[in-house]
């Protein structure tokens, strides 16, 4: 009966439409064959969510919720004034304060415009006294100064890599090795500004979240909203970009003739290398404990065992004769490109 009933149910739309839509999405990648068009696109689009995480952040005012106690200007049946707990949301350049309940204190009228919801500039760029308004939040906002300007750098950083990535899809050239650069440094950047927001709240709020003297827990409390998390995990895909552009760069280049003419010093270190095979150069052991340059060398025992002798390099003997010159026979040496430039590459 059960089994008649769910065949006749029809399927939900999630059901029918998503493995459809996985199977087109698989085999879209699949056909893409990850193409240099391709990878630009998803560069591309990776930038744009770097720059959407590090721009909206900015002028949000929900990085850290705090919860504060207060004093107001009510007393009890007592007399004793109360203090009440507000709840504040602050970023960069804004917090905000509300009164959401007074189920702690029945005694509290909260018809006040003291208990509306208002939120406040940062006083490091007003100068407004708001001593009255908060003392942890206020705190926090004076000393994220420098981190806030480390973000804007960093997320202008971003976006000079991001246009540099797409100038040098287009023109093939240099620019986007540059912007792999620059994706690196922006992305450090932020993340050493949210590094500096996190010990900032932690130094402020960490002492006050102790229980008093009497044992009591303490009434300050803060988390993390969207905004830091967003900053947080942006460094993932800065990383992401900075790959992708470098390896789209070295990608024009797949032989190593094409590598050496646009890395600055590797002709040199192939020449060596090419050299010291032809040569037959010798290796020092691993259990050898004298550095190859240094005063210890003159302590070598010349008729140690680990002592590693060169034999001597002889000359081929010309199968024409003893008078021909046997370097004639010798292997030529790998082409020099003498037209490298080491600043090609900041082209």
């Amino acid at each position: 009966m059960n089994s008649s009933f769910e065949h006749d149910q029809p399927l939900s739309c999630c059901k029918t439409t998503f493995g459809p839509c996985l199977f087109l999405f698989t085999r879209s990648i699949i056909r893409a064959k990850c193409t240099d068009s391709v990878l630009w696109k998803f560069t591309t689009i990776v930038g744009a969510f770097v720059i959407i995480m590090h721009t909206v952040p900015i002028f949000m005012h929900n990085w850290v919720y705090l919860t504060e106690p207060r004093l107001i200007n009510q007393v009890d049946e007592n007399g004793e004034q109360l203090d009440v707990i507000f709840f504040y949301d602050a970023g960069y350049f804004q917090m905000c304060r509300e009164f959401r309940s007074n189920e702690t204190s029945p005694a509290v009228d909260a018809s006040s415009e003291s208990f509306e919801y208002n939120c406040y500039w940062n006083p490091f760029l007003t100068g407004d006294d708001l001593s009255d308004i908060s003392v942890a939040t206020l705190a926090i906002l004076q000393r994220i100064g420098y981190p806030s300007l480390m973000h804007v750098a960093g997320c202008l950083v971003c976006y000079l890599a991001y246009a540099l990535s797409i100038a040098g899809h287009f023109s093939r050239n240099a620019r986007t090795l540059q912007a792999a650069i620059l994706y690196i440094c922006g992305g450090l950047t932020v993340a050493v500004a949210v590094l500096q927001f996190v010990c900032i709240v932690d130094d402020e709020l960490s002492p006050r979240m102790k229980p008093n003297a009497a044992g009591e827990p303490s009434k300050f409390n803060f988390r993390y909203g969207l905004s830091f998390f967003l900053s947080a995990l942006s460094f993932l895909p800065v990383q992401l970009c900075a790959y992708f552009n470098a390896y789209l760069y070295f990608r024009r280049y797949p032989t190593p003739f094409d590598k050496v003419q646009v890395i600055p010093g590797l002709e040199e270190k192939v020449y060596k290398l090419r050299m010291d095979q032809l040569r037959g150069s010798n290796t020092v052991p691993n259990g050898d404990q004298h550095r190859r340059g240094s005063l210890a060398n003159n302590t070598i025992n010349p008729y140690s065992k680990l002592l590693v002798v060169d034999p001597p390099i002889q000359e081929p003997v010309s199968p024409r004769g003893l008078m021909d010159d046997p370097r004639r026979y010798l292997p030529p040496p790998p082409p020099r490109v003498s037209f490298i430039k080491p600043h090609v590459i900041f082209a």
